[in-house]
């Protein structure tokens, strides 16, 4: 089953955000998922209000079952029906084992795609500094959607990546799509930004698709402070709220059901 990462060189551009809102789209449609949260801020719990999970045991990150200390039902956590999520402790360290324990980085590679036996995607969910641990992951995914936020920054981020990529010689052809996010229609900055991003991606990924740019709505930090998805059924605090809700929803479906990551 196909692993898929979000990814981008720049932080606050939303990448755990539509990558959790991803796997529970795919989760609602009958798909079992799983998330690795390679952060270890692992800011992807808390998205789904499981943030006690992080801290409720020492003995379930992902490092302790590659060290054989766990069962691999003992990592896991439930955070929606069909969709589980996996933490790590401390990568920086991880990193630092699979660079000069070359027989390690085969033994993270082995667990991911057993892990591909019992599940129908595997998404990971990165922080936007670069390590040894990303460039695994990254190189092991089948697909990467390159998370980029519609300003300045976020221009400079999708290069950053694309440098990144070719230092690291991770193909640029895995790159499947561009997400770009923090649009607004009548705003010039993010219209000035996408017209720029459509270049760069012709001349440094022409393989990419460009999806269908989100907007930057607070609903979605509501939701989030309140470890609701835009997707669950939970009713929201008023009719404005909940209208609110309901189109970022449907703006989110509107990409996702556009992503062929089959």
């Amino acid at each position: 089953m196909p692993i898929i990462s979000t990814y981008c060189k720049k932080g606050g551009v939303g990448k755990t955000t539509l990558l959790g809102y991803l796997a529970h789209y795919y989760s609602l449609k009958g798909k079992r998922v799983l998330i690795i949260s390679a952060d270890d801020q692992n800011s992807i719990f808390k998205l789904f209000g499981v943030g006690d999970f992080i801290t409720a045991s020492t003995e379930n990150f992902l490092e302790n079952y590659l060290t054989g200390s766990c069962e691999a039902s003992d990592i896991v956590c439930e955070a929606r029906e069909n969709m589980y999520i996996i933490k790590t402790l401390n990568t920086d360290r991880l990193s630092f084992t699979l660079t000069v324990k070359r027989q390690e980085e085969r033994k993270i590679i082995d667990v991911i795609k057993d892990f591909t036996q019992y599940f129908d995607y595997i998404f990971v969910d990165f922080p936007p500094s670069s390590s040894r641990l990303s460039e695994v992951l990254l190189d092991l995914s089948d697909k990467i959607l390159l998370v980029v936020g519609l300003d300045t920054l976020g221009l400079d981020g999708y290069l950053n990546t694309i440098q990144y990529f070719v230092d690291t010689d991770i193909d640029l052809k895995k790159i499947k799509y561009v997400l770009p996010t923090g649009y607004h229609p009548i705003k010039l900055a993010p219209n000035k930004a996408l017209k720029e991003l459509k270049k760069q991606v012709s001349a440094y990924t022409p393989n990419a698709k460009i999806a269908d740019p989100t907007s930057d709505k607070s609903i979605i930090r509501n939701l989030q402070a309140d470890g609701v998805s835009v997707f669950d059924k939970a009713e929201m605090p008023s009719k404005f709220h909940q209208k609110n809700r309901d189109e970022v929803a449907k703006e989110l479906k509107k990409m996702f059901d556009n992503l062929d990551l089959d």
